[in-house]
């Protein structure tokens, strides 16, 4: 059952989705920046990474170079500064998970902002963001490549994701990750682009995003160290979301 405290967090994150995709559907059409294919770009942004980044750490960007700076190279800037953001919280939130993660004890604003940030290992950070940015461009461009309201949409996934994770499970069970939000982005390409296919979650393949929901949901619970629940929360937040977002888009 919802706390008193619980339902005052759902009514503010409701208003502030709505103002954010009114002001996003207002004037995002001009961060509307998807283009053609950019070698000068995809190029300059690979040296600056490498360049910028230590000889250490060089192994842990090398899954990231060649899709983020495609993406990039796409006008998906929306989608590398949500990677970006993430691979520059992972080491700090690895310090200090407790800090970090959400659970029913610790729901807040400001921790459902933050658990999206953190990743509990190099393989869950890596599956998140490469998975992120396989299916964010293909949403970005049913959006009309509108970056604002692609960046609404995974945020409010990511508070869905984890909202759904805190009360769904056990008091002391501690959430973190971008899951949520990615499971968000899966789901609401399968309403935006029904035709289109999704294999990425649980080896699903499924157009039709119920389908996808629930063979990601079944697969989750077959394996361990997996919140099917901010799963649940985050997809079903893109599912519901992306309907008005299509009839927009359109």
């Amino acid at each position: 059952m919802l706390r008193p405290a619980d339902k005052t967090l759902v009514k503010d994150a409701a208003t502030a989705s709505v103002a954010a995709v009114a002001v996003a559907a207002a004037v995002g059409s001009q961060f509307s920046t998807c283009a053609r294919w950019s070698t000068p770009l995809a190029n300059k942004c690979k040296s600056t990474l490498y360049q910028d980044v230590p000889n250490d750490l060089r192994h842990f960007i090398d899954p990231f170079v060649d899709p983020l700076c495609g993406t990039l190279a796409e006008g998906h800037w929306a989608l590398v500064a949500i990677v970006v953001a993430n691979a520059l919280c992972y080491l700090p939130a690895k310090v200090n998970l407790n800090a970090w993660a959400i659970s029913r004890n610790t729901l807040s604003h400001e921790r459902l902002l933050k658990s999206q940030l953190a990743h509990a290992n190099h393989g869950h950070i890596l599956g998140n963001m490469l998975t992120l940015l396989a299916v964010g461009s293909e949403v970005s461009a049913a959006l009309g490549c509108n970056q604002l309201l692609l960046l609404a949409l995974y945020l409010a996934c990511g508070w869905a994701g984890g909202f759904a994770a805190a009360l769904l499970s056990p008091a002391h069970t501690r959430t973190v990750g971008a899951s949520g939000a990615v499971s968000g982005v899966i789901l609401a390409l399968s309403v935006l682009r029904p035709n289109a296919a999704v294999d990425i979650l649980g080896d699903v393949k499924a157009a039709h995003p119920l389908m996808l929901l629930f063979g990601t949901l079944m697969a989750d619970m077959t394996r361990g160290g997996i919140s099917w629940q901010g799963h649940f929360g985050g997809g079903a937040a893109g599912c519901l979301l992306a309907l008005p977002l299509r009839l927009f888009s359109s």
